[in-house]
């Protein structure tokens, strides 16, 4: 039977095989979309990982210059105390050469 057309109507077979075709590429379709989000997935994961480990550095570089200001800080300390200490002990020492 002609169709509107002019051409002939595809057989039932034809519509099958036409029909597995295309089922089969979408098959293929979704296969490599599933390929491609499991690859973009996996890049995530990794940046993911390497800021991960770069948070984790500078947190750690972070805490040692932080222990190092201390440790900067309570040498200033002393050594305040110390030039204090001298110049009392200067001061002293004076005032017993003067007495003399």
């Amino acid at each position: 039977m002609p169709t509107r057309s002019g051409g002939r109507r595809p057989t039932l077979r034809t519509l099958e095989r036409r029909v597995a075709r295309l089922v089969a590429a979408a098959k293929a379709d979704r296969d490599r979309h599933a390929r491609q989000l499991a690859a973009v997935r996996r890049a995530a994961d990794r940046r993911l990982t390497a800021m991960v480990k770069e948070i984790a550095a500078l947190r750690h570089h972070e805490a040692r210059a932080e222990a190092l200001a201390r440790l900067v800080a309570e040498r200033d300390t002393a050594l305040a105390e110390q030039v204090e200490r001298i110049a009392r002990l200067e001061t002293l020492l004076r005032s017993h050469t003067q007495l003399g």
